[in-house]
């Protein structure tokens, strides 16, 4: 049986979105589940197997599960798209091992949460964009975004030209990237965009769920993330 999975994205880089994903691993483990991680490439990586990484964070999360390189077997140095940040090492993406390296994951998990980098469309190799990762392993997508001005327009656009691309959107979470400043009665305050933001895309949205993440969260918003991972499915 095909192993159930989510596909955590971003609108794009920066936005928050390997804390969202390692919180919904860390409470899938907490409740006892098997969780496999997979990142399919990293730049401005170094080293993985070290604390601070995309890939150490979502590793550690899981339990530590397997080998960290299992979660992302290809990472290079330069904090650039992929595959520039390959190329200026001599290397390339190998964009078989992009699609082969979730495999690794599949007879060890109860479910799977894979994170790509950047956003939706930004590309991770030579002729793949996260997109197509998405589309391929048929994972319902979380789609993160910072929680600032202009939440609202980044998000929808990347759920509607995900649901243009047939891909399911499973969930919306907009990440405090950094302590939010004001308060609830300003209305330009961080506290106040946020609170707003949530409103209008639910609103918009419903009834795919749309939360805040807070800073400094170690686990997710209630949400019932469970019940939104779905095992891999054609796209429609």
């Amino acid at each position: 049986m095909a192993v159930p999975g989510l596909f955590v994205v971003g609108t794009d880089t920066d936005v928050g979105k390997t804390r969202v994903a390692a919180a919904i691993v860390r409470g899938l483990f907490a409740a006892g589940m098997r969780v496999g991680v997979y990142k399919p490439v990293a730049s401005g990586c170094p080293r993985i197997d070290v604390p601070g990484t995309d890939p150490w964070e979502l590793w550690h999360a899981a339990g530590r599960p397997r080998d960290v390189t299992d979660v992302c077997p290809q990472a290079f140095a330069a904090p650039i798209a992929p595959a520039m940040s390959a190329r200026a090492e001599g290397r390339s993406v190998d964009e078989s091992l992009l699609r082969r390296g979730l495999s690794e994951w599949e007879s060890a998990s109860d479910m799977i949460v894979v994170e790509g980098a950047g956003g939706l469309f930004s590309p991770i190799g030579d002729t793949t964009l996260v997109a197509d990762l998405a589309r391929e392993f048929g994972r319902p997508l979380v789609v993160v975004d910072a929680a600032r001005l202009g939440a609202v327009g980044r998000t929808l656009a990347t759920v509607r030209a995900a649901r243009a691309e047939g891909l399911t959107v499973a969930a919306v979470v907009l990440s405090h990237t950094s302590p939010p400043r004001g308060t609830a009665d300003d209305p330009a305050s961080d506290v106040s965009i946020a609170r707003d933001a949530v409103a209008e895309l639910s609103r918009r949205l419903a009834p795919v769920p749309v939360a805040i993440f807070e800073h400094g969260a170690t686990l997710p918003p209630q949400i019932d993330w469970r019940s939104l991972a779905a095992p891999p499915r054609a796209a429609t």
